[in-house]
Order: C-alpha cells, then structure tokens, then sequence
C-alpha cells in the first residue's frame, strides 16, 4: 500500500493548488476590471480542455507510464505559475494571458488526473478499489473544496504573490510524491501511427457509447456538470462585492468551503451509505444532493442559508460520485481505463466550459438570480429522464 499512500499524497497536493488556482483566477480577472462575461470566460477555459483535449490524452494515458505523464503534468503546472508570478510582480494586468494560463493548467490537470485515476488500480487490490477511491475522494473534497478555496480567499489581497508560491510549491510536491508505476501495456509496443490512435480512441469511446448505463451515466454527469459550471462561473460576480451578497474575497472563499465541508462530511461514509441504501437508491439520492449545490445561490439572498443548502447539498451529492466512479472503474479493464475515463468525462467535465459561457451570456440578458433556479430546473428535468440510477450489469472487453 505504500505506492498508494504516495499516489494519495500526490493527488491531494495537487488538488490543494487546484483549489487555490480555481479562486485566484476568477479573483484576479475580477481585480483587472474583467466583465462578468470575461470572468465566466477565465472559469471555462480551465474546464475546455476535458471537452477537447481528454479523448487524445486518455489514449496516451493507456500507452505511457502514468507516473511519468503525472510528474510531466506537474512540471508544466510549476512553469505556468511562474509566469502567473512574473506577470502579477510585474503588474501586468491582461484577461487574455489569464485566460492561455487556464488553458495551460487544464491540459495538465486532464493528464495528471485521468492518469492519478487510472494508477489507483494499479497500486490496489481490487476488493481495495471502493475504500482508495473513497480516501481519495475525501483527501481531493477538503484540498480543492475546502482548505484551499478559503485560504485562497483569505490570502487574495494581502499577500498574492505568497498565494501564488504556495501553488507553485503544491505542484512540485505532487510531482516528487508520485509513486513509480508499470508501463500500462507491459512490454507491448503499439506503432504511433495516425490510423493506430485514431482506432484506439475509437475503442475508448465505443465503450460507453454502447453501454446503455455507462452512457446514461455520463451525460447525467454532463448535464449536472454544465449547471454546476455555469454556477461557478457566475458566483463570484454574484457574490463578491459589489454584487448582490456584498462578500469580501476572504468571505466568498469561506463560502466556496461549503461545498468542501459537506463534500468531507458525505465521502467519509459514503461508502456505508451506499452498502445501506444500495447501488441504485445511493446514485439517486446522490443526483437530489448536487441539484440542490446547484440552485442554492437563487433560493435565497442569505448567505447563511446559501451555506446551509450547499453544505447540506455536497454531502448527500458525494454518493453519487463516489459510486459511480468505482462501479465504472471495476467494470473496465487496465488497458482500457484511460481512454473510458477520457470519454466518459469528455461529456461529464467536458460540459462545465460551456456551462460557464452560456451561463454568463444568459445572466448579461436576464440577471444571475434567476439562472441559478433555472440550471437547478433544467439538470433536475434532464437526469430524471436519464435515470442513471437504473443500471444493468456493466462489463467492457478489452
């Protein structure tokens, strides 16, 4: 287990500067005189490259060495904070290199997370897979959802070029921690010919296109995730001052740790959860916690109530990501785990750019309020159709 310890290490450091990352951006466009447009942009572009770039990566993800695409990930997301620290020293304020610096840590995030999960099955039994994808899931909710979103908001003003070392300083040691793990394919050598990757990405996304529960699954994730993209991008318009909730930075990160409170709370016993409610019953329940994270900033203007509810909302959410990602990952063998993971969540994070963008032009015409009910609407309509928690039994060939 001790290749899985380092493998957690890494991947909560990371996700620590993820959580760190995803407040400073927005906050920092925010301060540059960005439009709400503009800061819905600078959010998106973090997410466009699950949509254009996972179904290309996961094919490498299977024929590489995950340890090293990981280690090579992190090395690219140390050279892009030192330029986010370059230009911030030299106050040099462009929504537009903001804007290429997000694209640039999305690409590494795709690569290094689709390679973190798919490595969990290399370095634990399968019987283990459940609770590792449960520690996993507790150790990424509190660094990305909840310490790093309120020290991000806390430092954000005072001392920004201490929070931008503090990212740079997540990303080596997430590269140093990562444990070695073997070549996806053995001693096998596929040709790196174009015809080759074409119908090895084919293979990836047949998978779920074929399979009835594996392709509900993933747009219901898609869909959840294109409301939950749109809300991220319009909170901090909505409510850091002088929006409508009149927060300060250190108050909306708090806020955002919320989410990280309940999400801790719910992946902590999501697993006896599900062992109690049953597969099904625990997807559903999961799906009515994230529709409610989702439409909390337009049910009230108390932001103690907005807490409440998305505390309340990520917590019982956790179920339904837990659970879905072990039963996918069980069901798929070790040479294929890349490029399912790369399809499936080429619809399911995929989604969340173009929420933000679509969120942020309706909110220009109609006001935010009202799109944050309306997303709550539209994903809960959507996954009741799609019903992923009726499920058949999954089993994906090599």
């Amino acid at each position: 287990m001790t290749k899985f310890y380092r493998l957690w290490a890494s991947t909560a450091s990371s996700n620590f500067g993820d959580g760190l990352l995803h407040v400073l951006l927005p906050l920092l466009a925010l301060a540059w005189g960005a439009s709400g447009f503009e800061v819905s942009l600078v959010v998106a572009s973090s997410y466009l490259p699950w949509l254009f770039g996972s179904l290309v990566i996961g094919v490498f993800v299977d024929r590489l060495n995950r340890s090293s695409i990981i280690r090579t990930a992190n090395a690219v997301r140390v050279l892009a904070t030192f330029v986010l620290l370059t230009v911030t020293l030299a106050d040099y304020a462009s929504v537009a290199l903001l804007v290429a610096l997000a694209l640039v840590y999305g690409v590494a995030e795709v690569a290094a997370d689709l390679s973190a999960q798919s490595a969990v099955s290399q370095v634990v039994l399968d019987e283990q897979l459940e609770t590792s994808y449960g520690r996993i899931s507790v150790s990424q909710v509190i660094a990305n959802t909840l310490v790093g979103p309120a020290a991000a908001g806390i430092l954000f003003g005072r001392t920004e070029f201490t929070l931008i070392g503090l990212i740079g300083a997540c990303y080596v040691i997430a590269g140093v921690s990562t444990p070695a793990t073997a070549d996806s394919r053995g001693d096998t050598r596929e040709p790196w010919s174009f015809r080759q990757i074409r119908s090895e990405l084919r293979a990836g996304v047949s998978a779920v296109t074929t399979n009835s529960w594996l392709r509900r699954a993933a747009l219901s994730v898609g869909v959840m995730n294109f409301a939950s993209g749109a809300n991220a991008g319009l909170l901090v318009t909505y409510a850091v001052s002088p929006g409508p909730l009149e927060l300060t930075t250190g108050q909306y990160g708090v806020l955002l740790s919320a989410l990280g409170v309940g999400s801790m709370i719910g992946s902590s016993v999501a697993a006896r959860i599900s062992r109690l409610l049953g597969e099904s019953n625990a997807v559903a329940v999961g799906v009515a916690g994230l529709l409610i994270t989702i439409a909390a900033p337009g049910l009230s203007l108390d932001v103690w109530v907005i807490g409440t509810l998305m505390t309340a909302g990520s917590a019982v959410g956790t179920l339904f990501g837990v659970k879905v990602i072990s039963m996918r990952q069980r069901s798929v063998p070790n040479d294929l785990l890349g490029r399912v993971n790369s399809a499936f969540q080429v619809v399911g994070i995929g989604s969340a750019p173009l929420g933000a963008i679509v969120g942020g032009l309706v909110a220009s015409m109609v006001g935010i309020r009202p799109v944050f009910l309306c997303l709550g609407a539209f994903a809960a309509f959507t996954v009741v159709l799609l019903r992923p928690w009726r499920k058949e039994p999954v089993s994906v060939a090599s």
